[in-house]
C-alpha cells in the first residue's frame, strides 16, 4: 500500500491567497483578515510578536502565526509604522455568509510611514511628508515632497547641499529613490538625510525617466501638457514629482489590479485631493540650513532632542490642527519678501488693536476640525461617519470667518478666499446637517449615521426593526378575529421563521375553504398543534429579517453619496483650511506679542540688526523678569536706526566669562531676525531688522563619526560653508570657532575667519575666548568689541549678563568649574597652574623690572609637592648680560660692540 505524503500546511485555499498577496508586497508585513482577527504568518508573525508583544502561536505545525483584533488594528498599525515597517492589509471583500468556499480577499491598502492619513495614526500638530529625490546631474538634485494628508505637492531642483538643508526642514517620514540593481539606496541618497530617521523606499527606475514622468503626471491630472503648472517639458523636478504620484497610486489602491510599478490609469476618485505640483522658490524665503535649525533649537532642543523648550513649543498657542502645522512651516520657512512680511505684521497689529475681532475669529476657529485631513480621507475613500459630522460643523464656520474678516483692509486677502468658499461650503453644511446625526458612530457596521426622516427607504427599514412586534401583534389580532380563534398566536423560531400556531383541535375545526383562509399553508405539525404560513407573513418575515442588513446597506449608499458631494468641494475645503491656518498663526503671534510685550520690528533693505532691550524668546517665556535684556547693534541697519553717521561694526567680537550669556546673546540676535521674517513681533522694546537671505550658525560641539568626521572636522566643515556662501545680507553667529584644535592653530584660524567675514561685510556675532582677537578692532573698521560684564567681590565674581562695548581679557574658567562642583583640590591646583602659566607668558620677563608700589605681587612660590607645569631651563649668559645693561648710559658705538659680543657668545654656545 503506497505511503501517504504529508500535506504541506501552506497548501490550503486561504494560505494560497496569503502567498499570492505576500509575493505582490514582499517588503510589507501582511495583515490577513480571518474572522475577527488580522493574522500574520511566518516571519511577519515573529516580527509582530517582537514589536507588538502579541502571542506567537501556530496555525498548523510549522506555520508561525500571530494576530491582532480587527476592531483595534489601528493602534497596532501605529506602532508598526513608528517602528519603520510598511504594512499591507488584506481584507475580506466578500460576505463570509455568502461565500462558497474560501472567502474572497484582496489587499485594500498599503500603509507606509509617508502615506498616513488616518487621524489616529498622525500627530495633529505635525506634518507627515513623503519625499522623493533624483540625482539629475552631479551637482543637481530634483526634489519633490507631498503631504498626502493635506493634498500638497511641491518640487525644487537644488544643489546637493541645498537639498540636504531642504530635507532637514521638510523632515520626511519616507524618502523615495530610484531603484538600484541590488535594491540598496545609494550612499549619496542616504547622505541627503543627514542622519534623519526616514524610511527609504525604492521606486522603479523607469518612473524617473522624463518621458515616463510626463506621462504619469499628465494622466493623473488629466492635462495635455504641464506648462499650465509652470513646468517645461524638460524640467528635472518632474521626475521626483512623478515618483511620488506613482508611489501613491500604488500604495493607496486607486485602481484595480494595480501593477507593482505603479503603471495604471487613474479612476475618477483617485487622489482627487492631491493638488498639482507647485515649484518651491528658495529665494522667496529666509534660508535656515539643518545646522541652524538645530543650533537655534527651532523645533527641538540640543540636549533632549524633544520639542519641550524649543522655539516652536514656546510659540505654540494655535487653536486648530492646521494652524499648529502652519506655525511650524512659517518658523522653518520665514519669508524674505518685505511686502509679504509687512502684510502679516499688519494683521497682527489689527488683532492687537481690535480685541473683539480677535475673539470673534478665535471662537470661529475653535469650531474647526482638521479640514485638510478630512478632505484627504474623502479623496482616498477612507472617510468615516465622524468625519462627515466634523465636516458639517467645520463648513458652517466658513461663513462666520468670511463675515469676521469682511471689514478690515488688512484681512482683505484672506476675506477674498473665505468669501469665495463660504457659499458652496454653507450649502454642503446644510446638506450634511439635514442628513447626519450630531454624534455618529465611529463606523457604519451597525448604522446610526443618517437622521430619521431623511430617507424614506431607510425609515421603512428602521420602522420594521423597531415596530416588528407591534406589526405582529396587530396581524395576530386580525387573524384571530377572522378565524374566530382568540387563542391563535403568531410566533417565531430560528429554524422555521415566522408561523401561525393553532391547537390541533382548533385546526381541525377550521373551514379552510373560506376566503379569509385562502393562502394558508401548513408549515409544521406538532403533537398538539399545527403551524401555518401565509404569503403576507412570509413577506413580513423577509422584510423584517432583512431590515437590519438593508438599513445598513442603505446607510452605506447614502454615506457614499454624501462623501461624493463633499469631495466635490475639495478645492473650497482646502481654501478654507489654508485661510484658517493663516488666521490661527497670526492670532498666535498677536497673543504672544500681547502677553510678553513684543514690539513690531521695522524692516529695512540694508543688512544688519538693531534691537533695544532684546530678549531671547524662549528664556523670556521661561525666566520672565529674571532675564536681563541687552541692546544689539550690528551693521548698516543699526546705523540707520540710531541715526548716527559713524560706522557701526558689521562684525562684533564678544568676550567674557563662561556662563555670562555670550551664547544667549548671539542666539537672541538670530531668533529675533528669524521671528521678524515670519511676520511676528519680536521680544524687544524696539527693533530694526535688515532683510536677510540666510542665517548661518556655528555653535556647539558635535561629531559625525558615522561619516568619519571628528568634532573639529564638523566645525571646520560648517565654517567653510559659511565662508563660501555667506553674503553681505546673511546673518552669521559663531560660537568658539577654532577651539577644537591646538591653541595656536585655533587662534590663527579664528583670526583669519574674522578677517574674511569682516571683509565680506556679513553681519556677524563672534563669541570667543581668544582675547587676542580683540586687537582686530584696531585694525579693521568693520570689527567691534563687546564684552559681558562681571563684578568681582571678595574673590568671587557675579555675572551681570549685561553686554557692553569693549573687550575683556579674562574668562574666569576656573571659577565656573568651581560653580560646577569640580573637587576643591582640582580647583586649587588649577589656580596655581594658572598663575604659573601667566608668568611663563608674561612679556615683562624679557624686560628689566621696575619695582613700583603699583606692581602686581609675584605669584606665591610652589610647594615642594606642586610640580610645575613647565620646567624652566637655566638662563643663557647672554640674557644675564642683557639684564645687566643700563640702556640710559650706553652710547651707540658701545651698543654696537655689545651686540657683536653677545652674537659671538650665542654662536659659540650653539657650536
Amino acid at each position: 500500500m503506497p505511503q501517504k505524503t504529508k500535506k504541506d500546511p501552506r497548501d490550503t485555499p486561504a494560505m494560497r491567497q496569503h502567498t499570492r498577496f505576500k509575493e505582490q508586497h514582499p517588503d510589507c508585513l501582511l495583515l490577513f483578515r480571518m474572522g475577527d482577527f488580522y493574522e500574520l504568518f511566518f516571519e511577519d508573525a515573529e516580527i509582530a510578536h517582537r514589536v507588538l508583544g502579541v502571542t506567537l502561536t501556530q496555525r498548523t505545525a510549522g506555520v508561525p502565526m500571530a494576530g491582532v483584533p480587527y476592531h483595534a488594528v489601528e493602534s497596532y498599525l501605529r506602532r508598526l509604522i513608528q517602528a519603520g515597517y510598511r504594512v499591507a492589509i488584506a481584507d475580506q471583500v466578500e460576505d463570509p455568509s455568502q461565500a462558497k468556499g474560501v472567502v474572497d480577499r484582496d489587499v485594500t491598502r498599503v500603509v507606509t510611514p509617508g502615506t498616513l492619513t488616518d487621524e489616529h495614526l498622525l500627530d495633529a500638530g505635525a506634518t507627515n511628508t513623503l519625499a522623493a529625490a533624483a540625482f539629475v546631474a552631479d551637482n543637481e538634485v530634483a526634489l519633490a515632497w507631498a503631504e498626502l494628508s493635506a493634498g500638497t505637492l511641491r518640487t525644487a531642483t537644488l544643489s546637493p547641499a541645498a537639498a540636504r538643508d531642504e530635507l532637514a526642514r521638510i523632515r520626511p517620514a519616507e524618502l523615495l529613490y530610484c531603484q538600484t540593481a541590488d535594491g540598496e539606496p545609494p550612499q549619496r541618497v542616504t547622505g541627503l538625510l543627514a542622519g534623519q530617521p526616514a524610511t527609504l523606499s525604492p521606486v522603479a527606475s523607469r518612473v524617473f525617466r522624463l518621458d515616463e514622468s510626463r506621462r504619469i503626471l499628465r494622466e493623473h491630472y488629466r492635462v495635455g501638457h504641464l506648462e499650465g503648472f509652470g513646468y517645461a517639458d524638460d524640467a528635472p523636478d518632474l521626475a521626483a514629482a512623478a515618483a511620488i504620484v506613482a508611489y501613491l497610486r500604488q500604495t493607496q489602491r486607486t485602481t484595480d489590479d494595480l501593477p507593482a510599478d505603479g503603471d495604471a490609469q487613474p479612476d475618477d476618485r483617485a487622489l482627487r485631493h492631491l493638488r498639482p505640483p507647485h515649484r518651491f522658490e528658495p529665494a522667496g524665503h529666509l534660508v535656515l540650513d539643518h545646522t541652524t535649525l538645530r543650533a537655534l533649537e527651532v523645533e527641538t532642543t540640543l540636549r533632549s532632542n524633544t520639542a519641550e523648550g524649543s522655539l516652536l513649543e514656546m510659540m505654540q498657542s494655535c487653536t486648530t490642527a492646521m494652524g499648529k502645522r502652519r506655525l511650524r512651516e512659517w518658523l522653518c520657512y520665514p519669508l524674505a519678501d518685505r511686502a509679504g512680511i509687512e502684510q502679516r505684521q499688519a494683521v497682527v497689529a489689527l488683532l492687537l488693536a481690535d480685541t473683539r475681532l480677535g475673539r470673534d475669529i478665535a471662537e470661529a476657529l475653535d469650531k474647526l476640525h482638521d479640514v485638510p485631513r478630512i478632505a484627504a480621507r474623502l479623496g482616498l475613500g477612507r472617510a468615516t461617519p465622524r468625519d462627515l459630522a466634523a465636516l458639517q460643523r467645520s463648513t458652517a464656520v466658513a461663513a462666520e470667518l468670511a463675515a469676521a474678516t469682511s471689514s478690515a483692509p488688512a484681512l482683505a486677502h484672506l476675506h477674498q478666499t473665505l468669501d469665495a468658499a463660504a457659499g458652496p461650503l454653507t450649502q454642503l453644511a446644510d446638506t450634511l446637517a439635514a442628513a447626519v446625526v450630531e454624534s455618529p458612530p465611529a463606523h457604519l457596521r451597525d448604522g446610526g449615521l443618517i437622521r430619521d426622516g431623511h430617507d424614506k427607504l431607510l425609515d421603512e427599514q428602521r420602522s420594521l426593526q423597531r415596530d416588528s412586534q407591534q406589526h405582529l401583534a396587530a396581524y395576530q389580532q386580525k387573524l384571530a378575529e377572522q378565524a374566530s380563534v382568540p387563542s391563535l398566536k403568531v410566533g417565531y423560531n430560528k429554524v422555521f421563521g415566522y408561523y401561525i400556531e393553532l391547537s390541533a383541535v382548533q385546526a381541525d375545526k377550521l373551514d379552510m375553504e373560506q376566503d379569509h383562509f385562502q393562502g394558508w399553508a401548513r408549515k409544521q405539525t406538532l403533537k398538539n398543534a399545527e403551524r401555518f404560513i401565509t404569503p403576507e407573513l412570509k413577506d413580513f418575515e423577509s422584510r423584517v429579517l432583512g431590515a437590519r442588513e438593508r438599513a445598513v446597506a442603505r446607510e452605506q449608499e447614502l454615506f457614499a453619496e454624501l462623501c461624493a458631494a463633499a469631495a466635490k468641494q475639495t478645492d473650497h475645503l482646502q481654501a478654507l483650511a489654508d485661510a484658517a491656518a493663516d488666521l490661527d498663526v497670526l492670532l498666535c503671534f498677536a497673543d504672544r506679542a500681547r502677553r510678553r510685550d513684543y514690539a513690531r520690528p521695522t524692516l529695512t533693505d540694508v543688512p544688519g540688526l538693531h534691537a533695544v532691550a532684546a530678549r531671547h524668546p524662549v528664556l523670556d517665556d521661561r525666566l520672565a523678569d529674571r532675564l536681563v535684556p541687552n541692546d544689539i547693534a550690528l551693521g548698516p541697519a543699526a546705523r540707520q536706526a540710531i541715526g548716527n553717521d559713524e560706522p557701526t561694526a558689521s562684525l562684533a567680537l564678544i568676550t567674557g566669562p563662561n556662563m555670562a550669556g555670550k551664547s544667549t546673546y548671539i542666539r537672541t540676535a538670530a531668533l529675533i531676525t528669524l521671528l521678524a521674517h515670519t511676520g511676528s513681533y519680536v521680544p524687544a522694546a524696539e527693533a530694526t531688522v535688515g532683510l536677510t537671505d540666510r542665517v548661518f550658525t556655528r555653535v556647539g560641539a558635535a561629531d559625525e563619526l558615522h561619516t568619519g568626521q571628528s568634532t573639529f572636522m564638523v566645525e571646520m566643515t560648517e565654517t567653510a560653508r559659511i565662508c563660501h556662501h555667506a553674503s553681505d545680507r546673511s546673518l552669521v553667529i559663531l560660537d568658539e570657532v577654532g577651539r577644537g584644535t591646538s591653541t595656536l592653530d585655533g587662534l590663527a584660524l579664528a583670526w583669519a575667519i574674522v578677517e574674511h567675514l569682516a571683509d565680506r561685510g556679513c553681519p556677524t556675532l563672534f563669541a570667543t575666548h581668544y582675547h587676542e582677537l580683540t586687537a582686530l578692532a584696531d585694525r579693521h573698521v568693520a570689527v567691534g568689541n563687546l564684552h559681558v560684564a562681571v563684578r568681582e567681590w571678595q574673590g568671587e565674581i557675579v555675572f551681570l549678563h549685561r553686554v557692553q562695548p569693549g573687550s575683556t581679557d579674562r574668562s574666569y574658567g576656573v571659577h565656573v568649574a568651581r560653580l560646577a562642583g569640580v573637587p576643591q583640590s582640582v580647583i586649587a591646583r588649577a589656580d596655581s597652574l594658572l598663575a604659573e602659566l601667566a608668568v611663563s607668558h608674561d612679556a615683562s620677563a624679557l624686560t628689566p623690572e621696575i619695582a613700583t608700589d603699583a606692581s602686581p605681587p609675584r605669584p606665591p612660590a610652589l610647594a615642594a609637592n606642586d610640580l610645575p607645569l613647565f620646567d624652566r631651563a637655566p638662563e643663557h649668559p647672554a640674557i644675564q648680560q642683557l639684564r645687566a645693561i643700563n640702556l640710559d648710559r650706553l652710547s651707540p658705538l658701545e651698543a654696537f660692540d655689545l651686540i657683536r659680543q653677545i652674537k659671538r657668545q650665542i654662536e659659540k654656545s650653539i657650536d
